[in-house]
């Protein structure tokens, strides 16, 4: 019973993440390169090369998927039960679906590390993982972003990046905003009420990240938020 109700779960979430993201393009990059490779003709840059020209000078451009290296670092701890934690699964199989790949942290006292860089797990294998993560512990922001750093260091790519779902109030741990300045980039998305401590404290990591702040007023707003970040930052 158990092991249906999840599978249940699961459907309703990518159900929904699959309806969210119906219209929604995957993220691409432009690509230069020259014939006999393909794409579309760019003539302006081909008509700069030297005459006469050889057939390696004729210059093409085509966009191709981009390729990033992106981890999501959620907030698990005591308080994230029931339809929170669907939320952020929610959340997370968005990332998975509009990226080639995506590694996944949780934190609670501790790190925990659900999905590894380059490790090959769809948006419905990440989805089961953190259904099963149990809420417990207290909040450890500095935990998640030095395990997240961690995994990104292990990534050949030339674009990584940081995404963390949280309030921005940790009670344990070390303070997480001078981490987050040692991520290539971390964007915020601060869920939640707008708390002084907790706003600030997410600002500050997005700042000394290099990346976005964006705010999610409920849970409720979290997918939405994400499918944004996501449009805005990996397009």
């Amino acid at each position: 019973m158990r092991d249906q109700i999840e599978r249940e779960a699961i459907d309703a979430i990518m159900s929904r993440a699959r309806q969210m993201l119906r219209h929604a393009a995957l993220p691409t990059t432009q690509v230069t390169d020259t014939f006999p490779q393909s794409g579309e003709l760019d003539l302006e840059r081909t008509l700069e090369a030297p005459r006469p020209w050889r057939a390696q000078d004729i210059a093409v451009t085509r966009r191709e998927v981009r390729e990033a290296d992106v981890v999501a670092i959620l907030d698990m701890s005591l308080s994230m039960t029931g339809e929170k934690i669907a939320l952020i699964a929610l959340a997370s199989a968005i990332l998975r679906l509009r990226l080639d790949r995506l590694s996944v942290v949780s934190f609670d006292t501790n790190a925990h590390t659900l999905v590894k860089v380059g490790e090959d797990a769809d948006a419905r294998e990440v989805v089961r993982r953190i259904l099963r993560v149990p809420a417990q512990g207290y909040t450890n922001i500095g935990a998640g972003l030095e395990s997240s750093l961690a995994e990104l260091r292990r990534s050949p790519r030339s674009e990584r990046a940081g995404v963390i779902l949280t309030d921005g109030v940790a009670n344990v741990g070390r303070d997480p905003v001078p981490i987050a300045g040692r991520f290539p980039k971390l964007h915020v998305v601060q869920v939640g009420p707008e708390d002084r401590m907790g706003a600030r404290t997410c600002l500050n990591m997005a700042r000394n990240g290099r990346g976005r702040r964006y705010r999610a007023p409920t849970y409720g707003d979290l997918p939405g938020v994400v499918k944004r970040l996501v449009r805005e930052c990996f397009r």
